[in-house]
């Protein structure tokens, strides 16, 4: 998450005056803090849901206050748990809300915040209008969000045919700092080296890829890797090979409640398995989000 003074320690500010006065302590809104801690605490035990109702709250705290900096923070926060959620559409209205609460109070959008609007865009098939904004964003200041809006365009690109933008994509990630550059570089080779027929090495830079993202818990990103390495298996020629890293993409997906993506895998499975055990195992998975999805 974008790194501010919403989680900083509470800052104590000198009262003027003369005398000798004792410093005084800067009034804490205990209220927006609480929420804010335990919308955090949530995320990261991986209760997503829990998380926007309590980051919804901290937002509604920011209102009440007038706070520009709070609402941008907790703004993002919100955008970013309801992606981890998969809720796109929810996070594209409150990305854009954000942007209308901060213009209102004469400040402007950040990059991050911008990058998680594209996200949200991409996920809602809007490739054009997702491309358009992590461009702008890719040519901005902030290094680290022009790199991630860098694999974004690389991604669009390869949805889309696009063959040149994605060399292009992978030119700008030449030097990958980060593990999540990394991560990212190795996806977007694997989809090159498939684009060019070298199936064993895409199959390699793709498990590296899941390998890198599955240390940094992205485990959407993982899954995803896990994918590209299952196309390149079965262009390869290895049906069961493929099949089983399908049924690895698309349990992992299912788990994340990334019902989409999770049934176009485990479907894979059944079409590429021979192995009972393998069938079973998607035949479960399907039943499951079939189930999560007939509950929503």
């Amino acid at each position: 998450m974008r790194t501010s003074a919403a989680f900083a320690l509470p800052v104590l500010l000198l009262a003027g005056g003369c005398g000798g006065a004792q410093p005084a302590a800067r009034p804490e809104d205990t209220m927006l803090r609480q929420n804010a801690r335990a919308a955090g605490l949530a995320f990261s035990l991986n209760r997503p849901e829990q998380a926007i109702t309590r980051y919804q709250q901290a937002l509604e705290r920011a209102r009440a206050s007038d706070d520009a900096v709070a609402m941008g923070d907790y703004g993002y926060d919100l955008v970013v748990v309801q992606l981890a959620a998969n809720r796109p559409k929810e996070a594209l209205a409150s990305a854009r809300m954000t942007r209308a609460e901060l213009a209102r109070r004469n400040a402007v959008s950040f990059p991050a915040l911008d990058l998680a609007e594209a996200t949200a865009l991409y996920r809602l098939a809007d490739k054009a209008g997702s491309d358009r904004l992590a461009e702008r964003v890719e040519a901005g200041s902030d290094a680290a969000a022009a790199s991630r809006a860098s694999f974004l365009r690389g991604l669009i690109a390869d949805d889309t045919d696009n063959a040149v933008g994605l060399d292009e994509a992978l030119a700008r990630l030449v030097h990958p700092r980060s593990a999540d550059e990394q991560g990212d570089a190795s996806e977007l080779v694997a989809r090159q080296d498939l684009r060019r027929g070298s199936f064993k090495a895409a199959i390699g830079e793709a498990e590296h890829s899941a390998d890198v993202r599955r240390g940094l818990l992205d485990y959407r990103g993982m899954a995803r890797a896990l994918s590209v390495a299952a196309v390149a298996e079965y262009r390869a020629g290895d049906r069961p090979a493929a099949a089983e890293l399908y049924l690895r993409a698309g349990q992992s997906a299912a788990v994340q409640g990334d019902t989409v993506s999770a049934r176009t895998w485990l479907r894979r499975v059944t079409e590429l398995g021979s192995d009972p055990a393998l069938l079973e195992a998607a035949r479960v998975a399907l039943t499951s989000v079939e189930k999560s999805s007939a509950s929503e």
